[in-house]
């Protein structure tokens, strides 16, 4: 059986990162209209993300799926699927690794932005590695070839607000994938549902 995984924000909170619905308004301020107005207030909403996620360590649900090699489709930032050693994974929302100079396409470590949010180069205004809302997905269609290889789409921590996580499911579904959705404890469930399913076959 060709599994692959699906996570979003519920995999992570066990690791000490809140959820979306959790930070209040943090939604609205994570879009292209909002950094472009409010270039200062957006980086140092990342900044504090970053050291969250920074001191955050892989949680059981993380190191199940990279102990069986589950192919992930994360919509997360975090990181905490390749931090867990997991090879082949897609972050569809990107991560917060670099930033890019749209101009001379330089590409900065992500601390860069604690000392300036410019270019150093040419002054021009950092972009940071992270798909906004109101932005298009640059890797939808390889999520969508991985998702389509698989015989079951295992649907980790999503509250399915992101219309992202709907739609990749329901292409899933539509497709005749089985989809299966672990959505509480995700850090108990996720180790004891991939020991089910994958029990016996190392030997």
């Amino acid at each position: 059986m060709n599994l692959v995984a699906l996570t979003g924000a519920g995999i992570s909170k066990a690791s000490g990162i809140p959820t979306f619905t959790e930070m209040g308004d943090l939604r609205e301020k994570l879009s292209r209209t909002y950094f472009k107005n409010n270039p200062k207030d957006f980086y140092e909403i990342l900044l504090r993300m970053k050291n969250l996620i920074d001191d955050a360590k892989p949680n059981p649900a993380h190191r199940a799926l990279s102990k069986y090699d589950v192919p992930i489709v994360t919509m997360n930032i975090d990181g905490l699927h390749k931090k867990a050693g997991s090879k082949n994974v897609i972050e569809i929302h990107g991560n917060l690794e670099y930033v890019k100079c749209p101009c001379c396409n330089k590409l900065y470590d992500f601390n860069v932005v604690k000392d300036s949010i410019y270019c150093k180069s040419c002054n021009s205004l950092l972009e940071p590695n992270v798909v906004l809302y109101g932005d298009n997905i640059p890797l939808y269609f390889n999520a969508v070839n991985l998702i389509g290889s698989a015989d079951e789409l295992l649907v980790i921590g999503t509250s399915f607000y992101t219309s992202t996580a709907l739609e990749l499911s329901d292409r899933a579904r539509y497709s005749g994938i089985k989809v299966t959705i672990i959505n509480e404890n995700a850090e108990v469930n996720v180790p004891k549902y991939l020991d089910n399913i994958f029990a016996g076959r190392d030997g």
